[in-house]
């Protein structure tokens, strides 16, 4: 699936009164952090940067809960943890907090949102859904349960809760980034192109959002106008492999070869164990007459996609390997 975001918004005590919403770009996902800290956590969040994959609490470590502590006290506790990267320990926390007052909403969505970090989609879902319950307007719980949903695979469970989102807070672009990915599962592809363009005109400067854009351009014929959007995208983002393996991929289909070439070296320079860059650097190679270079980027192709367990395309590789030595 493509790249989604999540609002990683962290809420609780002594925050700035207006929240700032950053992007990050995960494998599959995207949070943008503001960490919920106290009863008027509705008005107050401070938005961090995260790009440090979840760090999980090791075995002999023990969390120990304070007895005497707030449900309030135990949520900024929790957002310790989250800072320091240990999500199992927050998830310890959070849950105390819940326990000492189920009614604390701040509560059961930083639970929600250290699940999804963790990787626990069904638990982040259920926490999400009894955030939004408790307060039926909170827009932000509602688009991360969307994306926690499409992330699980259930674009149609998504849709309903990422509209519900923008109809709340129609500056809130990252939800309409993830609407447009969940009717792209859908195979809406204009419903998909409209929010993604809506998206990007609340962040301009997202590298993500141009190039999905540039993908769903691409599926309805329009290549050119999909190889101005991957050149946008790695203008913002020079280290984005997908987007460089895009614009190759695009760039081979007109005809442009060597230019081709170029781009899919550079994805492959980002991310040494890109199949597709390097079946599709072959096939650009044969074209220009590289044959023994060519026979060298099947095998690498094939080498990875085995490691996949991707046997089509494996054997689609040898197929080439094969052809090649044979010419």
């Amino acid at each position: 699936m493509t790249n989604l975001m999540f609002v990683l918004v962290w809420f609780g005590h002594l925050t700035s009164a207006n929240a700032k919403r950053n992007f990050m770009k995960p494998v599959l996902g995207a949070f943008v952090l503001v960490l919920i800290v106290g009863n008027s956590w509705t008005e107050q969040a401070i938005a961090q940067l995260r790009q440090k994959p979840p760090q999980k609490i090791q075995p002999q470590q023990q969390v120990i809960i304070p007895p005497n502590e707030s449900a309030d006290q135990l949520l900024e506790r929790g957002n310790a943890f989250v800072r320091l990267g240990n999500l199992e320990g927050a998830v310890v926390i959070f849950r105390a907090a819940i326990r000492k007052n189920p009614e604390l909403t701040a509560a059961h969505y930083n639970l929600g949102l250290a699940q999804a970090q963790a990787g626990k989609l069904k638990d982040a879902i259920y926490s999400f859904q009894r955030a939004t319950r408790l307060d039926p307007k909170f827009a932000i719980a509602f688009s991360n349960l969307g994306a926690a949903q499409l992330q699980s695979g259930d674009a149609s469970q998504a849709v309903p809760n990422l509209k519900r989102a923008v109809s709340l807070d129609p500056k809130l672009g990252v939800a309409y980034y993830n609407l447009g990915l969940a009717l792209k599962e859908k195979k809406d592809i204009n419903g998909a192109i409209a929010n993604l363009n809506k998206s990007l005109q609340l962040s301009p400067q997202s590298p993500e959002t141009l190039y999905n854009l540039g993908l769903l351009t691409q599926t309805k014929g329009d290549i050119p106008k999909a190889t101005a959007y991957y050149a946008k995208a790695l203008q913002l983002n020079p280290e984005y492999p997908e987007a460089h393996y895009n614009l190759g991929a695009a760039l081979l289909l007109q005809g442009d070869t060597e230019s081709a070439i170029s781009q899919l070296r550079n994805a492959l320079q980002f991310r040494k164990d890109y199949a597709e860059a390097f079946y599709t650097l072959g096939v650009a190679q044969t074209r220009i007459g590289q044959k023994q270079e060519a026979i060298q980027s099947f095998i690498q192709a094939q080498a990875y996609f085995n490691q996949q367990k991707n046997t089509q395309w494996a054997q689609q590789s040898d197929r080439q390997i094969q052809k090649l030595r044979s010419s």
